[in-house]
């Protein structure tokens, strides 16, 4: 395969964003667009928002260029962005070709920094070298047949992979199973969380989990440097006590993290990832129960009563839990197998 060499600007349409918007003035409320900044982390989306007033949606299918961080991702959903994004357009860009150009704009980008930012004006200027078709032009055909291989030899790795972690055995149900309430407080040793606001942390992206009261990304809200004494640990249940939309939520964390106040931490022998999962399963059920002007207070947390299956003794069958769990992981894991199988007997276009 020939390469050449061609300005950015005289293959793409380079723009900026079409509206960024500082996160300080975001309206509140979760919705279905990304707002994409210039992380690299998660493919550039701090974030899922609702519709802004006032401000333009940027058309999916695109790349996004952070010009500080020159991080760059492909788009394929309309998105709303942050100060300092620019957006490059093809026709011929789709969730391949896309993929394709990432790594090589990547390269061409990498000699800007900080105190010599890419800017809209050095991203026209700036060259990148494309596979050529014969008459000397971006191979755009090669570069979307090269990406559909890679993806289907990776498809084929992964089937190959689940298929052996999947074993035989009996289903269990929930059918049957007899099953009674326990107390929160009698159940786990429960420690408030030590955060006191991400604005006192030093973000990090290759740091620790800072939890927070949303019941979106498992309660992630960022990532920040590990600050001693506000580290608390895994393998442990995260209740949310606040915030609109989350108040009486859960989930189980298995990494190290930093948590908000506004989240209570439960411990106990009993917790794995399956009796993990299993809980916050359940505990959730109580979400409706509390609202803004009726809190999930800790009083009130410790008070709450959860709904398990026990054993023949009366106590909560962690060993059940545990199996259902396991059982329920590898059948999920069979239907996406067999959803990337399906993949790989659709013909791609010609």
């Amino acid at each position: 395969m020939r390469w050449e060499c061609f300005r950015l600007a005289d293959v793409f349409d380079i723009k900026p964003t079409a509206d960024g918007i500082d996160k300080v003035r975001l309206a509140p409320g979760e919705g279905k667009y990304p707002y994409v900044t210039r992380s690299d982390m998660n493919n550039g989306v701090n974030m899922l928002v609702a519709r802004q007033e006032g401000f333009r949606l940027n058309e999916g299918n695109c790349i996004s260029v952070g010009s500080d961080t020159q991080t760059v991702f492909y788009q394929p959903t309309d998105f709303y962005t942050g100060n300092n994004v620019n957006i490059l357009r093809h026709s011929r860009i789709n969730a391949y070709t896309g993929k394709f150009l990432l790594p090589l704009l990547e390269r061409t980008l990498s000699v800007f920094c900080w105190g010599h930012a890419a800017t809209l004006t050095r991203i026209k200027r700036s060259k990148i070298f494309l596979p050529v078709d014969d008459s000397g032009n971006p191979n755009w055909a090669f570069m979307e047949g090269y990406m559909r291989e890679r993806e289907r030899a990776m498809i084929e790795r992964y089937i190959s992979h689940v298929m052996g972690r999947i074993s035989g055995g009996g289903m269990l149900s929930l059918e049957g199973v007899r099953w009674a309430g326990f107390v929160i407080g009698d159940l786990f040793t429960l420690i408030p969380g030590k955060g006191r606001g991400a604005n006192h942390l030093e973000p990090g992206n290759d740091g620790i989990s800072y939890l927070g009261a949303t019941n979106r990304n498992n309660a992630v809200l960022d990532f920040v440097k590990p600050e001693e004494g506000l580290v608390q640990k895994g393998n442990c249940i995260a209740f949310i006590r606040n915030g609109e939309g989350s108040m009486g939520y859960s989930v189980y964390k298995a990494e190290d993290f930093i948590a908000t106040s506004d989240i209570t931490l439960g411990y106990a022998p009993f917790l794995n990832r399956y009796t993990g999962t299993f809980i916050t399963t359940v505990a959730d059920q109580v979400r409706g129960r509390y609202s803004y002007n009726y809190k999930r207070s800790d009083t009130r947390l410790r008070k709450e009563v959860i709904q398990l299956p026990v054993d023949s003794s009366g106590n909560p069958d962690w060993a059940f839990m545990e199996a259902y769990m396991r059982q329920e992981e590898q059948r999920l894991i069979q239907d996406y197998a067999n959803h990337q199988s399906d993949k790989l007997r659709i013909p791609p276009p010609p």
